[in-house]
């Protein structure tokens, strides 16, 4: 999935899998994986030897991670549980190790 853009990026200011890996935190194993599935934008510059050549633009990956970035404001991803519901989940007996009451390394058995 190539970067439709106006702007058309000098070959110079194109960086490889292994930038973009260390930029976004992930391992090339990644990058590659979501080139083959068109999960981010790169820039195809052909095949030498067997291997397909591809750079990415800074500035297209840049604006591809804006996109999938969550604001305070806006809805979280439904994996995420609101605190709420974590709190309404704990049992009223459970110990609080900052209270000396439940503290059970000083209890005799």
């Amino acid at each position: 999935m190539a970067h439709k853009s106006d702007r058309v990026p000098r070959l110079g200011s194109l960086e490889n899998v292994r930038w973009v890996a260390h930029y976004l935190g992930v391992s090339r194993n990644t990058i590659h994986q979501w080139v083959l599935e068109g999960h981010i934008p790169y820039i195809n510059l052909g095949v030498t030897g067997g291997r397909r050549i591809i750079r990415f633009d800074p500035a297209a990956i840049e604006e591809w991670l804006l996109k999938r970035s969550f604001m305070p404001d806006q809805a979280q991803p439904a994996a995420l549980t609101p605190r709420e519901e974590i709190d309404q989940d704990e049992s009223p007996d459970d110990t609080d190790p900052e209270d000396p009451a439940t503290d059970l390394d000083d209890q005799v058995h």
